[in-house]
């Protein structure tokens, strides 16, 4: 099991500030710890359309030298319309990050399956708009049979160019929680096809049970996980999740198991990376805050996470 850090925490759109470039993000998540990366595939980071075969190259060898491995390239992808020239961009979309991920070296293309996206206002991202209204409002058929067919073509083509697609649990609108996820990848049916989960943004309450029911479930076709939430220093200096701004907001009042979660996923005998991601906004003393905020959470969020492995591992081989 390693731990890693996905790039869009630095992609400029969470915090006040500017991104951070995708070269220096190679070296800070070395400086910070981190065994690996993931390439968020949006500007100003990893988009297809802005990396020459030269910067391919440039970055791959960075890596190298680094020693940070580039774990997964992550478009943010909606293979859900009903508007046939929509789905093509996608599917498009989709096709130029996999080819990145096999110039770059990268086993993995993560995936969604609705991804409904962010808007950006004065320089900050949010969710407001894009997932508080249907996208589609004149489709009122479920949109699952433009995913699979989209998916299995896209599968092919990553199995081509030695990289597998992994389907995040992270709905609304198509998957809702890991057993749509799973539902979903039996459906496609492709050995190119496996599954990224975090038990953080399932639509159900969490437990211990629940946790290794859903590592249990996934078995070998997980290959990727996600890490997210909001870290505070307890009484006696330990990192601990805590209810604070955005979480505060709209995740606290329910329990987090990511502790249940890493024992499971160690007793599975998982070797996949979990990444961590800052992906909401960035807020303190009711204000928008800036990168130095982001700084510290992602500092705490690798301690929390190293603590956490270790201690699972130590579960199961003690």
């Amino acid at each position: 099991m390693k731990i890693g850090l996905y790039s869009i925490t630095y992609r400029g759109v969470w915090y006040k500030g500017e991104a951070i470039d995708v070269f220096e993000l190679v070296r800070l998540a070395k400086s910070q710890g981190w065994e690996g990366l993931e390439l968020d595939t949006e500007r100003p980071h990893a988009a297809p359309m802005d990396l020459s075969m030269d910067d391919r190259k440039r970055l791959r060898e960075l890596a190298d030298e680094s020693e940070i491995v580039l774990s997964a390239i992550s478009p943010n992808c909606d293979l859900s319309s009903p508007v046939p020239s929509r789905q093509e961009a996608m599917i498009c979309y989709v096709r130029e990050c996999i080819k990145l991920a096999c110039d770059l070296g990268v086993p993995i293309c993560k995936i969604f399956a609705a991804w409904r996206g962010i808007t950006i206002h004065d320089g900050v991202a949010s969710y407001d708009l894009t997932y508080g209204s249907d996208p589609y409002p004149f489709w009122k058929e479920d949109r699952r049979c433009f995913v699979v067919p989209a998916i299995r073509e896209l599968a092919e083509f990553a199995g081509d160019h030695g990289v597998t697609l992994a389907l995040q649990n992270h709905g609304p609108d198509i998957v809702n929680n890991y057993r749509d996820t799973l539902s979903l990848i039996r459906e496609v049916d492709s050995p190119h096809f496996k599954a990224c989960l975090d038990i953080n943004i399932e639509d159900e309450p969490e437990s211990e049970t629940r946790a290794k029911e859903m590592v249990e479930a996934a078995g070998k076709l997980q290959i990727h996980s996600h890490l997210n939430g909001e870290f505070a220093r307890d009484e006696h200096d330990r990192v601990v999740l805590a209810a604070a701004g955005y979480f505060d907001q709209k995740f606290w009042g329910r329990k987090v198991v990511y502790p249940a979660y890493f024992n499971a996923l160690a007793a599975s005998g998982y070797e996949g990376f979990i990444s961590w991601e800052f992906c909401h906004p960035a807020m303190e003393n009711g204000n928008f805050a800036g990168i130095e905020y982001v700084h510290r959470q992602t500092r705490m969020a690798f301690e929390y996470m190293k603590t956490l492995r270790d201690n699972a591992l130590n579960c199961r081989t003690g």
